[in-house]
């Protein structure tokens, strides 16, 4: 039996738990405003296009949410000022901050009464008193009619009316518009259920308020990927709220749409042994994770050439089983270079054209399978909801090109998991599976740093004590003693930690701070106890983020390219890849981080990536000061000009070939040539680890001298990463201590 090259989309909706714990008001719009651009939007394209079918994962938190907006029962902020005759000093200053929360060039620039109102303000410099009122009631009217779908912007009479007004709207015209959003939403649910009764559509879940369950069930199993990992001082370990977070999830899942879910993403991809029982006690057939977890579970990495093409595809395009129990769901991984793809590179990109470039790739993934007599299944999964603003025409073009071009072809079909899985059980299976997320394939966005470790140790302590409470209270009431634990479940969700995270930060950092705290707070208040004294204090700014360190002291490692850093590097500086700036962040980088240090005699660098190096060619660029002949550009940089330093003298390059453990020194001749000068002895290669050792003197290098340093790595002579990303990192090879 021959078979097309099957492809999973599945979309995944989530946005945290915006409603305030004490007084219920939500504390920022997004579910809301998603909901009018993007929740409907995509069951919308989806019923145009009836022969693909796709997965769509919905957080029953964010479900909730919803419900609550379409029934008229939510109420955020932004919503309350929307309506208001006049505002505060402080009001006006915080519409002036959040109004313009969308796509600038996108989106904005498309309206010009919205487009003004920006550069009012940027010449202003958001002073919020310079502004009569007139321009807070148009501000508040462009915020929330620019986040409705376009398409509903152009084919409703009311919202058509209202974009070609323009400007000088009213109350009225404001709520009108409100009263359309409110509209829109009641449409999203009842839609979602018709596709899924077509059979176009499964539906899909997540633990219920979107915690990571490795760490519920014990958050010590972090350690597991991060063997180093600093953790809190007080331990969390709960299985119970794991299964607890599941189980309210099948009973949410059954209750809005008709029966219990066959399938799941768990929060972030994030999995661990423990959770597989789990799932299969509430009767899950399928739950999903990235390729690198597939990679670190089965030992044996997906291989890609310089273009992002799998060489080894059977690995990945598959679904797996595991040894657990008589029925265990499978498990299917995501391709996390298509998804990526969809998530960050085709914004940019001409829609249609973005659309035949996945559906090229596709093609190239069944050729290089070269098989059709078993069945391959593709699984791309990524956001369903944030990327689309930078997309032409909220991602229409690429999307109905895309299901169009996927419809047509008989070699592919788009298909829903668990359609996949009832005709084409899991052939392989995994022994034992890696506890890691979809980022980089750990937990470290979760735990690990200093506020994320104080935000365990206050959800453990108060948790603790609400324990404590029910044992010396047993006849506590039902109603007190299930709204008390439902603040510890929303505490429980990842979105309080991915924020703590130093590398995501947004202008809601203090928000997002201060309701984490409230709802632990409110489990006191309803048990009518004090609130602790700790749950006043921040917990954002405890520490700063460090991404890069100076160097410290001289050093004089012993090069062993061991996993696990040894003390000997102490003294060295290190700098980390750029850091995400909210919530679109990419999975992985290949690259974990670059330490260097020197003493008066050598320079020693190590570099750590978050995958094997042998595939990648790994090369280090430096200056030298006073040498005449450099080179501008890096080795392959034509294949990739936005990656690499520019306008930078490099002297030297020192290259370490994909596969090999030796490294050549290059000089620079001036024409943009590498002169081979001598092969580096002091060397070591590890399976993600490289350290070298190079004479500061061979280098035309002494003490007091200003040092630029690159590292790049390439494949197939195909330039992928570097870092600095488009700079050099410069230091000073001071004499210190």
């Amino acid at each position: 039996m021959s078979h097309p090259l099957y492809v999973a989309l599945v979309w995944h909706m989530h946005q945290p738990y915006y409603k305030n714990g004490l007084q219920g008001q939500y504390i920022l719009p997004w579910v809301r405003l998603h909901a009018v651009k993007d929740y409907l939007h995509m069951a919308e394209v989806l019923a145009d296009h009836p022969d693909v079918h796709v997965t769509l994962n919905t957080v029953p938190s964010l479900i909730e949410q919803l419900v609550e907006y379409a029934q008229g029962q939510a109420v955020d902020r932004i919503q309350v000022l929307s309506v208001q005759n006049s505002w505060t000093s402080d009001e006006k200053a915080y519409l002036l901050a959040n109004c313009f929360s969308i796509h600038w060039d996108n989106i904005i620039r498309r309206y010009p009464r919205y487009w003004q109102l920006l550069q009012l303000r940027q010449n202003a410099r958001d002073e919020a008193l310079l502004f009569a009122q007139d321009y807070y009631r148009d501000l508040v009217m462009w915020f929330n009619l620019a986040w409705i779908d376009p398409n509903w912007l152009e084919q409703d009479p009311l919202l058509r009316e209202m974009v070609d007004k323009g400007a000088h709207f009213d109350i009225d015209d404001v709520q009108a518009v409100l009263d359309k959003q409110r509209e829109i939403m009641g449409r999203v649910l009842p839609l979602y259920r018709e596709l899924q009764e077509r059979g176009q559509l499964e539906l899909s879940s997540s633990p219920y308020y979107h915690p990571i369950l490795p760490l519920l069930v014990d958050n010590h199993h972090a350690r597991r990927a991060s063997p180093g990992l600093p953790l809190p001082n007080v331990p969390f370990a709960h299985p119970e709220d794991a299964s607890e977070q599941i189980r309210l999830a099948v009973e949410s899942h059954q209750r809005h749409f008709g029966h219990r879910p066959r399938g799941m993403w768990p929060s972030e991809g994030a999995v661990c042994p423990e959770m597989v029982y789990q799932l299969a006690a509430e009767g899950y057939g399928w739950f999903a994770s990235d390729e690198a977890v597939l990679a670190r579970s089965y030992g044996e990495w997906t291989q890609r050439d310089g273009y992002g093409h799998v060489t080894n595809p059977r690995l990945l395009y598959q679904p797996y089983r595991t040894r657990v129990g008589k029925q265990p769901p499978a498990i299917i991984f995501r391709d996390r270079f298509l998804s990526d793809r969809i998530g960050f590179v085709y914004k940019d990109w001409n829609g249609r054209h973005a659309a035949e470039d996945l559906i090229h790739r596709l093609h190239r993934i069944r050729e290089t399978l070269n098989e059709s007599e078993q069945p391959h299944l593709v699984s791309i999964i990524l956001d369903g909801e944030n990327c689309w603003e930078e997309y032409e025409h909220n991602g229409d073009v690429f999307l109905h090109h895309l299901y169009h071009l996927l419809g047509d072809d008989p070699d592919l079909q788009a298909v829903t998991v668990s359609e996949y899985l009832a005709e084409h059980p899991p052939r392989e299976e995994i022994s034992t599976l890696h506890t890691g997320s979809w980022i980089n394939h750990n937990l470290e966005t979760w735990i690990g740093e200093a506020e994320q470790n104080r935000a365990w140790e206050c959800l453990a302590r108060t948790r603790d004590r609400l324990c404590a409470w029910h044992a010396e209270y047993p006849l506590l009431d039902a109603d007190v003693l299930e709204r008390a634990w439902r603040a510890i479940y929303v505490a429980e969700g990842s979105d309080w930690f991915w924020w703590y995270y130093s590398r995501n930060s947004s202008d809601q950092d203090y928000l997002f701070d201060k309701a984490f705290r409230g709802h632990l707070a409110s489990v006191y208040m309803t048990l009518g106890l004090p609130v602790p004294a700790w749950l006043d204090e921040p917990i954002a700014g405890l520490a700063a983020p460090v991404h890069h360190r100076p160097v410290a002291a001289y050093i004089t490692p012993h090069l062993s390219a061991a996993p696990a850093i040894s003390l000997e590097w102490t003294g060295a500086g290190f700098l980390d890849p750029v850091a995400s700036s909210g919530t679109m962040q990419k999975g992985h980088t290949l690259i974990r981080r670059l330490y260097y240090g020197y003493n008066p005699a050598d320079l020693f660098l190590r570099l750590e990536l978050n995958e094997p190096v042998a595939p990648f060619q790994v090369a280090f660029y430096l200056t030298a000061p006073g040498r005449r002949k450099a080179n501008q550009r890096v080795r392959f940089a034509d294949t990739n000009p936005a990656l690499g330093p520019s306008g930078v003298g490099l002297a030297w390059e020192i290259l370490l070939p994909a596969g090999r453990h030796e490294a050549t020194l290059y000089r620079a001749d001036g024409q943009e040539i590498w002169r081979p000068v001598t092969h580096l002895g002091t060397i070591a290669v590890g399976e993600r680890v490289v350290e070298l050792a190079i004479s500061l003197k061979g280098l035309g290098l002494q003490l007091g001298d200003n040092l630029e340093l690159a590292v790049t790595l390439a494949r197939d002579e195909v330039l992928t990463e570097a870092l600095p990303t488009h700079d050099t990192l410069s230091f000073n090879l001071r004499p210190v201590a």
